[in-house]
């Protein structure tokens, strides 16, 4: 579906029935007879709008001097819907077609930022204004939930301390996993900010060269937190690795000397119980003290010798 706006005398970004220039055009999730309307309508390459919806597509910025339209694809990031547990993130692509007449954005889910835009009542006439500030609204995105993994890995770190469950580090891993979509997205879409001031296709003003450079101040800002709390998560899963290990290592040092207490004796009454005389057992009846006192012998022996060397 795709839905018709522009920009009225007031100000106010209205909606459409039908297609007039300078208007935006937002498509979401369309059919093959959507796409080949608007690029027939438009005057856009059909390519510009299927690459956007293929979830593997990568950011980037390309330019048709037929129809002298600009594609900029950058990635956003969404929840996975795979994930039932909290809000772990994945990266989709998002189209920005930036064309002589019209301006088209091209996703294959809804996006929340799109909708800050609306209410935002952006104005569509600038379309090169209006394209920075579809990528400030990504950029923006990406830091908010940014924020909203490191408050989950806070209220996890603060669970792991009370005790260690399984759930607890498959949070951990969603947490990690998205951060490696955030890393990868964000560095390409720098990578396509870093072109648009090259770039000659899109015509920049002063005021707009100022908002791009906000965009990218924000992408790195984007980065610069991804790498902290990356590195943050790695050492968490690294220390608490540690423990688990200590833990598993005490717990095996405690059943070995368990054992090694338990075998002493077991040697020694197995040793007399082989058709062996028991010693004084002709003389006295309770001879068999004498073969308990010879067990315990052997265990305070191998106890002292163990404290001395610090075993526990």
């Amino acid at each position: 579906m795709f839905t018709i706006y522009k920009t009225s005398p007031d100000g106010i970004l209205e909606v459409l029935e039908k297609f007039e220039k300078n208007s935006w055009i937002n498509i979401t999730v369309p059919s093959k007879e959507e796409l080949e309307e608007v690029a027939r309508l438009c005057n856009i390459p059909i390519g510009f709008l299927e690459d956007p919806l293929d979830l593997e597509e990568s950011a980037r910025i390309e330019y048709d001097e037929e129809t002298a339209s600009t594609l900029i694809i950058n990635d956003f990031p969404v929840v996975d819907s795979n994930n039932k547990q909290f809000n772990s993130y994945i990266t989709i692509p998002i189209g920005i077609i930036v064309g002589p007449d019209y301006i088209v954005t091209i996703c294959q889910q809804p996006s929340s930022f799109l909708n800050a835009l609306i209410k935002k009542n952006v104005s569509t006439l600038m379309k090169s204004r209006f394209a920075l500030e579809v990528l400030l609204s990504i950029s923006t995105q990406y830091l908010d939930n940014l924020k909203n993994l490191n408050k989950h890995r806070l209220k996890i770190e603060r669970n792991l301390r009370d005790s260690l469950t399984n759930k607890q580090l498959y949070d951990l891993m969603e947490i990690e996993k998205s951060l490696v979509y955030f890393l990868t997205s964000l560095k390409s879409n720098g990578d396509v900010l870093t072109k648009l001031f090259r770039i000659h296709s899109i015509k920049l003003y002063e005021d707009d060269k100022d908002l791009l450079e906000d965009v990218k101040i924000e992408n790195n800002q984007g980065i610069e937190t991804t790498e902290l709390y990356t590195r943050i998560l790695s050492s968490i899963t690294g220390s608490y690795s540690s423990l688990i290990s200590n833990e598993l290592n005490n717990t095996m040092k405690t059943l070995t000397l368990f054992t090694v207490f338990l075998t002493l004796p077991t040697l020694v009454f197995s040793f007399f119980g082989m058709n062996v005389s028991l010693p004084l057992a002709d003389k006295d009846p309770k001879s068999w003290i004498i073969t308990l006192g010879i067990a315990f012998v052997f265990v305070n022996l191998i106890g002292l010798a163990l404290w001395r060397r610090r075993i526990f």
